[in-house]
């Protein structure tokens, strides 16, 4: 995830046109000035997302053509200068769910056939960014932790364990060397809630990775906005996923952004910026990447209105007041030292979820950076 230059910095694509339905209505030129409209911000990599029923039309197979595009895609960021982490088992996705028809009444996480099919996926999209110069790794799914609430029948913790195993398994045996991760959102590091164990999600991949939404986490509501704590949730969750390892790994702040309706008095470019520098401020933080790279376009019904406003870019591939600001720290952070351990620490008892009331003893902890957290063994 780190570059030879230090932190890396890139963008969660979300293509202007045709949102990630871009696998069907494939435009390559749209694609390719899409692309290079995210390397202008400064930007040294891009996460990209399969939509799983494109993919996979059935269980035994991958669709030719979808890898085909897939490969295109790979070409024009490579022309771009980006490399790419590639999200397979999409799955849950901007607040929708997709699961191919083969898989109705199957559960994800605990049918032979839908694991032996996704195996199949991962294995065919593993070897294709393997192959590519610009494929950086796999991630197996995007916050596939949120399916579980659409299976007809209760998934355990250990189940979903055991499906990760076996995901992680046919990354490496297609694609030895190809690093691997597991996009899942907050909820397993801040709640009692049925997800994959943090241990898991600390020592098994190769990049531990977090989901770090000021809103979705209860920060902003909690805090309130103008609280500079509301804005401190990626340094949170980092120091959290750190305490867990019990190897030090580099820490990925996949997917962190702000969202217009979220705030009323505060910027957006503010507290874009505020959300960066505190992520960043974690020793051990390898990269960082925005959601979104583009707002999707109104015309698009059946989003939550959230999503439509994400972007860094706008739907004419201009960039927003937030997208030069994200410009102008990004290139400063680059520059900037490597961040020294904070002095502070705080005790998390072993099991115990990093909910908001152990965040208030955090926030409350900080003064010369974000301090580090401590698991009470």
């Amino acid at each position: 995830m780190q570059t030879s230059d230090g932190p890396a910095f890139g963008v969660n694509y979300v293509p202007r046109d045709q949102w990630w339905n871009a696998w069907v209505d494939f435009d390559e030129a749209s694609l390719a000035d899409d692309l290079n409209a995210i390397a202008g911000l400064g930007c040294d990599h891009v996460r990209i997302q399969c939509l799983w029923p494109v993919f996979q039309p059935f269980p035994t197979s991958v669709s030719a053509t979808a890898l085909r595009r897939l490969s295109t895609v790979l070409d024009r960021a490579d022309d771009a200068g980006l490399d790419v982490w590639v999200t397979v088992l999409n799955g849950f996705l901007s607040g929708w769910v997709f699961r191919p028809a083969w898989m109705h009444d199957r559960n994800v996480f605990t049918d032979p056939l839908a694991i032996a099919g996704a195996s199949t996926l991962l294995e065919a999209v593993a070897d294709v960014a393997a192959r590519h110069p610009a494929g950086a790794g796999i991630d197996i799914g995007n916050e596939p932790n949120m399916l579980v609430g659409s299976e007809r029948e209760p998934v355990t913790g250990a189940d979903l364990d055991e499906w990760a195993r076996a995901m992680i398994a046919a990354v490496r045996s297609a694609a030895p060397g190809l690093p691997v991760v597991l996009g899942a959102d907050h909820q397993p590091w801040t709640t009692g809630k049925v997800g994959f164990s943090r241990t898991l999600l600390a020592d098994e991949l190769d990049v531990t990775t977090v989901h770090a939404w000021p809103y979705f986490s209860g920060f902003l509501d909690h805090f309130g906005e103008h609280a500079d704590r509301s804005w401190t949730i990626g340094a949170y969750l980092a120091q959290v996923a750190a305490a867990h390892q019990t190897a030090a790994r580099p820490i990925w702040v996949q997917e962190i952004g702000v969202a217009p309706e979220w705030v009323t008095e505060v910027a957006v470019e503010d507290a874009a910026e505020r959300l960066i520098r505190h992520a960043m401020a974690v020793p051990g933080v390898a990269g960082l990447s925005w959601w979104a790279s583009h707002d999707i376009r109104p015309e698009y019904v059946g989003f939550n209105s959230v999503e439509y406003e994400l972007g860094l870019l706008d739907v004419g591939n201009r960039v927003k007041p937030v997208g030069r600001r994200f410009a102008e720290v990004v290139a400063e952070l680059r520059r900037a030292p490597a961040p020294e351990p904070a002095p502070q620490t705080v005790g998390l008892p072993a099991g115990a979820p990093a909910d908001l009331e152990f965040a208030d003893r955090w926030a409350k902890t900080w003064v010369e950076g974000p301090p580090r957290v401590i698991l009470n063994r």
